[in-house]
């Protein structure tokens, strides 16, 4: 998907449990949904977040490369963008508003009945994820002790999606591993953290921060990772051409 951060050692691998976490607005759904739409896997993905009006927009902007606001209107105008579509029959998708764990797993379970269970299981995001615990806190830790099950169990990759705690939350900061909220960065195998960087010649970049990788790189402070070339009109994320690592 994004050779710079195959280069410094961040790959999305089964069965492994992934956490992506960001500010709002910064691109973390974007950088999920290119993952779903460009990699060829199959997927389950649970848009708790979005709607499917949404969702439906943005994928065609990823696989046409035109902006939100004009695949709108020319679906508005009737445009269906059926064979633009056809790339991505191997996604699965839930909009449940708040998923249940149970509502999860028999997703999960369901797509197995056809013939194997999906390579990635997407959830976005941890926040909606209805776990029934007794705090906040808990009902998080509960929900990402049954991601990295269900990645074991299945054998796919299973990201989670969620935010930071609020100092963090300027989407400029590079947030380390301790930012996550409700401290749940002991759990998964790898996670990520996004922030916004200024490029000097113009153009938007997402950082990409490696705070935990139990199979590469990384570190907690958020002083290693990529830079990748953002463009949330056209919702893509590519990488750059000089490679865009980043590393203090």
């Amino acid at each position: 998907m994004w050779q710079s951060l195959t280069d410094a050692t961040a790959v999305f691998r089964r069965p492994q449990l992934v956490v992506i976490a960001s500010a709002p607005g910064v691109g973390k759904s974007a950088l999920a949904l290119n993952l779903a739409v460009r990699s060829g896997s199959s997927c389950i993905y649970f848009s708790a977040d979005s709607g499917p009006g949404t969702q439906l927009v943005r994928t065609v902007s990823i696989l046409t490369g035109r902006e939100t606001g004009v695949v709108q209107k020319a679906m508005e105008s009737g445009y269906p963008f059926t064979e633009e579509l056809r790339p991505v029959r191997n996604i699965w998708w839930e909009f449940d508003a708040g998923p249940s764990l149970d509502l999860i797993d028999r997703s999960v379970t369901a797509h197995g009945y056809l013939g194997a269970y999906p390579d990635m299981t997407i959830i976005d995001n941890l926040m909606n994820v209805d776990a029934e615990g007794e705090s906040e806190a808990k009902a998080h830790k509960d929900t990402l002790l049954f991601g990295l099950e269900l990645a074991r169990s299945r054998n796919m990759c299973v990201i989670v999606l969620a935010h930071l705690i609020g100092e963090y939350e300027d989407g400029i900061t590079p947030p380390p591993l301790s930012a996550l909220m409700n401290k749940i960065g002991k759990i998964p195998e790898m996670v990520l953290t996004l922030y916004n960087l200024e490029n000097p010649l113009g153009g938007s970049e997402l950082g990409v921060a490696i705070v935990k990788n139990r199979d590469g790189i990384a570190d907690a402070a958020a002083r290693y990772g990529v830079s990748l070339r953002k463009d949330l009109s056209r919702m893509t994320i590519e990488d750059l051409n000089n490679g865009g690592l980043i590393a203090a």
